[in-house]
């Protein structure tokens, strides 16, 4: 499933794109190019903004409107109507938070020098994103995301 996600909903793209789901983020698009777009590429509209998700339906485009404010049920929000499965957080099936590319299995030998020696000593599996080549690690981000997930199971 892909997405559109509205300007509002920055950290919702990028979890998004953690759980490995390609997600497009705009912080600035008028409605008429996020309607166009989400038309062309079939992607699924998420946003708070009631006028968009109306002209979404209106062109038979798939949409989520986001009610909540709490992220926990925003993304119980998004799961009633995409029914989305997902586990956990993992680096093999992430997407670049920065970009929305794909990521790779890089060796920590050759980033050696673009992280710190802490990180190089205490992980093993490190990804970078084709495109931007930002590297990403499972740290402790991960791990307090992971918690994320377990909150939102248990509410669904």
């Amino acid at each position: 499933m892909l997405f559109l996600v509205d300007a509002m909903f920055g950290n919702i793209a990028k979890k998004l794109r953690l759980f490995g789901f390609d997600s497009e983020y705009f912080s600035d698009i008028d409605d008429s190019k996020l309607i166009e777009q989400a038309k062309n590429e079939n992607r699924t509209i998420i946003s708070r903004d009631r006028n968009l998700i109306n002209r979404a339906k209106k062109n038979k485009i798939l949409s989520v409107y986001i009610t909540k404010e709490n992220e926990i049920e925003q993304f119980l929000e998004i799961l009633e109507i995409t029914h989305l499965q997902f586990d956990k957080i993992s680096g093999d099936s992430a997407r670049c938070t920065k970009c929305n590319s794909q990521t790779f299995e890089i060796n920590k030998f050759e980033i050696e020098n673009k992280v710190p020696q802490g990180v190089l000593e205490y992980h093993d599996k490190f990804w970078k994103c084709y495109k931007c080549d930002q590297i990403y690690w499972e740290g402790t981000h991960i791990k307090n995301l992971q918690e994320f997930v377990h909150k939102i199971k248990l509410k669904s």
